[in-house]
């Protein structure tokens, strides 16, 4: 996929650092990006959680986390039959059908700004920002 993905920058004529890693150890520094986008990747990566809290880290305050992906459905009779179908697809596929993305956005931090199910249930668009810290007040405001 590297490769593909040098290609088409080359025939756009884009300058890109393209890498291979690990989603759950990336090789960033801490509040290295502005925004971290992630689309039907979450599903495949074994710890999704691990995934999330490092798109998180990665992060620098105010930024955004942009996800799709599929999911666990919101309605009853489709997560049914996700539950049936999720433990061949994660042992012959890696594809974890039951996922909740927003759960572990919200363990790692993150402030959910929109979330959109759609395809019934199954599609998750999640837009977050991490948290600016409140700035320290200074000196001189404590005395009034």
């Amino acid at each position: 996929m590297l490769a593909q993905a040098h290609a088409r920058a080359e025939m756009l004529h884009r300058v890109v650092d393209l890498r291979l890693g690990d989603a759950q150890h990336l090789n960033f520094p801490d509040a290295s990006f502005d925004t971290v986008v992630a689309t039907l990747s979450l599903c495949s990566i074994p710890d999704d959680r691990a995934a999330v809290a490092e798109m998180a880290r990665v992060l620098r305050p105010g930024g955004r986390l942009v996800l799709l992906d599929h999911v666990a459905s919101s309605v009853r009779p489709v997560r049914a039959v996700q539950r049936l179908l999720d433990p061949l697809l994660v042992r012959f596929e890696g594809d974890h059908l039951l996922r909740e993305p927003e759960a572990a956005v919200r363990a790692a931090g993150l402030v959910t700004d929109e979330l959109t199910r759609f395809k019934w249930g199954i599609v998750l668009r999640l837009t977050a920002h991490k948290p600016i810290p409140d700035k320290p007040s200074s000196p001189d405001a404590a005395i009034s």
